[in-house]
């Protein structure tokens, strides 16, 4: 298959709609984000006795009904439980870099990730269940309010900020079933590596093995990209808030700009030149910089759209 076009950017932006963390941190010791994340569950879980009535309370002190009590300590259990996972996450990832580098001393693309060296494979449900399993939270979340907005005597503003959310909401439940019905439709996809790592001083070589259910597309881009990752903190106190930031800071694409049918088990080679200005991956650094490349496809009905990383390392 031929492509139509090439064109670069080493013009730095950030990236919308980006929520999942690549780095292997938290901002926490293994140790703090567990301890963080317990007060959570055993606060969550206190607070879900008292709702269900496992331990008693003076039914006078209780200002909403019961089930909103339980509501409130399971979203608090499972804030903590997801700092809890996350901990688990860094303490493998230190783990396994640690054991790593006492083998491969003079490899640090071996001990950064755990990366097959024949390729990168995507795991077609994991994006679809971190999706509807968010979705199932935040409308857990909102359930309070909407008690608070629609069954008590709320003024109308409230009503308006909850019926703002739901909709909000509504979107959140729509992208994760968009993601679920692109998994059900589209087998697992790949890409190979022509060698491994790459380096930044030689052109980047992946071959892209199209996904079943994919016969036709009337477009299409693949992107190689060079992003770099932090969290961002804004205001204090109890306006304190913190949020991920992905930044691009070279990208490489090619475009499909015309229809074409895919044949079955066809490949489509890809060649990067990456700029000079391009960082070299680092999951474990605290300001993580990957690369990853990512696969748009305008299809008949759902569209595909696919990220895989890829494991560009400083020369070697």
């Amino acid at each position: 298959m031929t492509l139509d076009r090439y064109e670069t950017s080493a013009d730095r932006h950030r990236l919308s709609g980006r929520t999942e963390s690549r780095g292997s941190r938290t901002g926490f010791s293994t140790l703090g984000a567990f301890v963080f994340g317990g007060v959570f569950v055993l606060v969550g879980t206190l607070i879900i006795f008292v709702g269900t009535k496992v331990i008693p309370v003076d039914p006078k002190g209780v200002h909403a009904p019961y089930w909103v009590l339980t509501v409130f300590g399971a979203i608090f259990a499972l804030a903590g439980l997801m700092v809890w996972g996350m901990a688990g996450r860094q303490y493998t990832a230190n783990r396994r870099r640690k054991e790593v580098m006492q083998r491969h001393a003079g490899e640090p693309a071996v001990a950064d990730y755990d990366w097959n060296p024949q390729g990168y494979a995507v795991n077609r449900w994991r994006r679809p269940a971190r999706a509807l399993g968010g979705a199932a939270f935040v409308t857990l979340f909102l359930s309070i309010f909407n008690y608070w907005g629609f069954w008590t005597q709320a003024p109308w503003m409230v009503k308006a900020i909850v019926i703002l959310f739901d909709l909000i909401l509504l979107a959140v439940w729509w992208q994760a079933l968009l993601l679920l019905g692109r998994a059900i439709k589209f087998g697992g996809s790949r890409i190979e590596f022509a060698e491994f790592p790459f380096r930044l001083t030689k052109p980047v070589v992946v071959r892209w093995q199209p996904a079943t259910g994919i016969a036709r597309a009337r477009r299409g881009s693949f992107t190689l990209r060079c992003v770099e990752e932090w969290f961002e903190s804004h205001g204090s106190g109890k306006n304190r808030s913190t949020r991920m930031v992905h930044e691009q800071k070279w990208s490489g694409t090619w475009f499909l700009d015309r229809e074409h049918t895919f044949q079955p088990q066809e490949d489509i080679e890809l060649r990067f030149e990456p700029g000079a200005d391009a960082l070299p991956t680092h999951l474990h650094a605290a300001r993580p910089v990957f690369w990853e490349l990512e696969v748009k496809l305008d299809l008949p009905g759902l569209d595909f759209e696919e990220t895989y990383l890829v494991p560009v390392y400083a020369g070697g």
